[in-house]
């Protein structure tokens, strides 16, 4: 061992006894916890005790940082407490201010249905318990209710003028049982035949349009038409075709000059224009050619078919005879033995050129007036009366004539039309006798 390791003791008991001097003389308390004054390093009485340096180091210098490490948390403490007696205080004057309100509540009068709220429940009601009752209000604005589209229609038919306001009795509503059939246009279907009688006078024909015409008379039309009858029956087309044909013929024959050679090929090619402005399958112009025994090739048909459109201006949405007959038949309520017996006099019609004076509306009403009473039906039934627009004086004259035909219709040189309905597809309406009641009441009226 060396010399200085035996004296190391020595001198740091020195060392330390005078550091005493300096604790001494400031007289260091610790302020740790207990706040038991610190023994000072000059106390000779633990002089011959030897502490660890562990225990003693650093104590003089960190003298103010203690101190201040010391006063911090006390400082803390303090104003946490403070804090403390203030939110005390302030919870304490909530409680008696909530608390007095609830005596005030106590002593108030409380009216008898305040306590009887009924709790909610969970419990689920049946269908017909938890609905209205019959008589309720709620039922009673259902069953008031009016669609938009029918709202905006009332609304369009006052503006117009067309709705009238005085007492007279509505027109019977025929349309329905077809509120549900999209195709039946319950809603457009007044404004749609309005329109047709609106624009009936420009597309009706003149009755005397036949004198203009140089090499064709009213015979020949007669026979055109009694072929394109069977054609359009051996085709199968559908009844519009047929009587969009008879139409452009006639306004085709107004407006130009055709030869005699050439009014068959008028003929099928009207047929042709209508077939692919009504059908879905439209037979083609081979056919044509086929079922005219080649009279007529392609490119006349084609040229004619040009030549046609350029003088009815395209327009080919035309109403025709057919439109009407079917809004009348449904508003007289007719069967299908009276439709079948009004088609037949409405296609015997347009045989004779004759008929052409009458417009198609009152011609259309006029064949389902005769149809009525060929059947012994009630013929002027209020519905009927009120859609068709005609008095019973105004039908008159043209069912004579209808009746005139169905009398004469037998004998006929042209057996085209009846031929067609005394086959049994069509019910035999052709072999139907006809009333004769309505000639005999024109010769009484007279004479």
């Amino acid at each position: 061992m060396s010399m200085s390791t035996r004296h190391a003791p020595t001198d740091e008991n020195s060392r330390l006894a005078a550091k005493g001097d300096v604790s001494s003389r400031y007289n260091l308390r610790d302020t740790s916890a207990g706040g038991a004054a610190r023994q000072s390093f000059g106390d000779t009485s633990n002089q011959g005790t030897r502490r660890a340096l562990g225990d003693i180091g650093n104590l003089v210098p960190n003298l103010k940082r203690s101190d201040a490490k010391d006063a911090a948390p006390t400082e803390k403490e303090g104003a946490a407490s403070r804090g403390n007696s203030a939110a005390s205080q302030r919870s304490g004057e909530v409680s008696q201010l909530l608390n007095n309100l609830r005596e005030k509540a106590k002593r108030t009068t409380v009216p008898p249905s305040w306590g009887a709220t009924r709790s909610r429940t969970t419990t689920f009601k049946p269908r017909e318990a938890a609905a209205p009752p019959p008589g309720s209000a709620r039922n009673s604005n259902l069953d008031g209710h009016k669609s938009i589209t029918s709202l905006l229609l009332s609304r369009s038919e006052a503006a117009s003028g067309r709705k009238s306001y005085s007492s007279e009795p509505s027109v019977p509503d025929i349309d329905s049982a077809d509120h549900n059939n999209p195709l039946a246009c319950t809603a457009y279907v007044n404004d749609i035949y309005n329109y047709y009688r609106r624009v009936e006078p420009d597309t009706q024909v003149s009755a005397s349009y036949m004198g203009n015409q140089k090499d064709i008379n009213e015979k020949m039309r007669s026979i055109l038409i009694d072929w394109l009858v069977e054609v359009h029956l051996k085709f199968k087309l559908m009844p519009e075709t047929l009587f969009l044909t008879t139409n452009l013929i006639d306004r085709f024959l107004q407006k130009e000059q055709v030869t005699r050679k050439n009014l068959q090929l008028v003929g099928m090619t009207s047929m042709l224009l209508a077939a692919k402005y009504e059908e879905i399958w439209a037979p083609e112009v081979k056919d044509f050619v086929y079922i005219s025994d080649k009279a007529y090739n392609r490119t006349q048909i084609l040229d004619m078919e040009k030549l046609m459109l350029r003088r009815l201006k395209f327009n080919l949405t035309v109403p025709t005879a057919y439109h009407f007959l079917a809004r009348f038949l449904k508003a007289a309520g007719a069967d299908k033995q009276c439709e079948l017996l009004a088609m037949y006099l409405t296609e015997l019609s347009a045989l004779d050129y004759s008929m052409l004076k009458f417009s198609a509306s009152l011609l259309s009403a006029a064949a389902v007036y005769t149809a009525l009473r060929v059947l012994c039906r009630p013929h002027y039934p209020p519905a009927f009366a009120a859609h068709s627009g005609f008095s019973e004086a105004q039908l008159k004259p043209c069912a004579v004539q209808l009746v005139s035909l169905h009398r004469r219709a037998p004998t006929s040189s042209l057996q085209a039309v009846q031929k067609k309905y005394s086959g049994s597809r069509f019910m035999e309406v052709a072999k139907l006798p006809p009333a004769l009641g309505l000639l005999e009441s024109a010769q009484e009226s007279s004479s």
